[in-house]
């Protein structure tokens, strides 16, 4: 007895859904209620004495969207920290909560706002299609005694998938 394919499944022409990463950033540093705060200062980690407000965040997992299904959709819980302040020492430092809000509350509510989007990074010709984001936490501050800096974080979903 052979073993034959029968039935659809995962189009051979279908993209894997590249890196989520690149995909947030590129939408990030492309909305303008984020870049009118922090600017493009948008990475996944902050560099000591960084220019400030600064925006981090990495993917904290997720999961194939309908895994059986034909389209490669994927879904990633992102995790989002916003940065602001004076760096410094002690009693030196000198942490700016009000904007470390402002920055992470812009980055909640342009992701309520997303809706289909098309994603293209020039530098490394990733495109995707992002589905929507979701908030699963919204803004909570952190108290930041590393680095003396105000800090809220919040909690993202965000599908997507390749393009060609």
């Amino acid at each position: 007895m052979a073993i034959k394919k029968f039935g659809v499944r995962h189009h051979e022409t279908m993209k894997f859904p590249p890196d989520g990463e690149i995909i947030f950033r590129e939408w990030a540093v492309n909305n303008t209620a984020i870049t009118d705060i922090c600017s493009t200062r948008v990475a996944t980690r902050l560099p000591r004495n960084a220019t400030l407000p600064f925006l981090t965040f990495f993917v904290a997992g997720g999961d194939m969207v309908s895994p059986q299904g034909d389209a490669a959709i994927a879904n990633v819980i992102i995790q989002v920290n916003a940065f602001a302040g004076r760096w410094g020492s002690g009693s030196s430092s000198q942490p700016d909560y009000s904007t470390a809000y402002s920055l992470a509350n812009a980055v909640a509510e342009a992701s309520f706002k997303t809706a289909k989007t098309l994603v293209h990074t020039p530098t490394s010709s990733t495109k995707a299609v992002i589905y929507g984001i979701d908030i699963l936490e919204l803004p909570s501050r952190v108290e930041e005694t590393d680095t003396g800096l105000g800090h809220y974080q919040l909690s993202l979903s965000m599908y997507y998938r390749g393009l060609d």
